[in-house]
């Protein structure tokens, strides 16, 4: 059931991506402190029914000076290769001093979802979205659609870093334009309601990365998230001077 380049046998980033991210997972999902998860094990063997060939795996922890952890997750579909990271954090998404190993093996998990969302699956539940971008969705099976009950948006709060699903390169255009979506989306969503804070989220290095990404290898999709941002930025200035 796989999707793959025509006279290839191996998958390419945009067909599995186009697969993937159709996929409507609304059913599979669970709301906590204002944060929407998806089942790994769900999400997993959706991936092994189009994907049976993907693998992942679990890099060494990332440890700072204060017993802080980031844990990191590889996913392999043929020649392709996704990597995600993401910290070990409380029921208050506050990173955890000196977890135990029950944080850590939930948070490995966690990983391993937001890193298949970077080939497309949930994806959309990332970008703060209700449903997949497609309206011809592809379901897990035939069965009676739920209609998807509307996520509270994240509140900003003071140490707490919004959690980023950004990847470390870019396979091709259609790949790019899903990364300035997602890019204006995040901005949107968690740079707060002044021009400072937008900034600051800018900065960011992990955004900073991406951006570059994009700059190198995509200048026209550069432009276009540039194009949002300084829009974002002169609303929000506007908004600040009339208050």
């Amino acid at each position: 059931m796989s999707t793959k380049k025509a006279g290839s046998s191996e998958p390419t980033y945009e067909s599995v991506w186009k697969t993937l991210s159709q996929i409507d997972c609304s059913h599979k999902t669970k709301t906590k402190n204002g944060l929407t998860y998806l089942s790994w094990a769900w999400a997993w063997g959706i991936l092994m029914e189009h994907y049976p060939e993907a693998t992942y795996q679990f890099l060494n922890e990332e440890w700072d000076s204060e017993g802080r952890a980031t844990v990191w997750c590889s996913v392999k579909i043929g020649e392709l290769d996704r990597l995600m990271w993401l910290p070990v954090m409380d029921y208050k998404n506050k990173a955890i001093v000196k977890p135990d190993t029950r944080a850590v093996s939930d948070t490995r998990m966690r990983c391993l979802t937001k890193c298949l969302a970077m080939y497309g699956l949930g994806h959309y539940i990332y970008a703060n979205e209700d449903l997949p971008a497609s309206s011809d969705a592809v379901e897990e099976k035939p069965a009676p659609k739920k209609s998807p009950a509307k996520k509270a948006t994240p509140k900003k709060a003071d140490n707490v870093t919004p959690i980023k699903v950004l990847p470390n390169h870019i396979g091709d255009s259609g790949e790019a334009s899903n990364v300035v979506d997602f890019m204006c989306s995040t901005a949107d969503r968690f740079s707060g309601s002044t021009e400072e804070e937008l900034i600051e989220w800018w900065l960011e290095d992990e955004n900073k990365r991406v951006a570059d990404l994009l700059d190198q290898g995509y200048p026209e999709h550069y432009k276009q998230l540039m194009a949002h941002l300084s829009a974002l930025r002169a609303s929000l200035k506007e908004k600040s001077n009339d208050e």
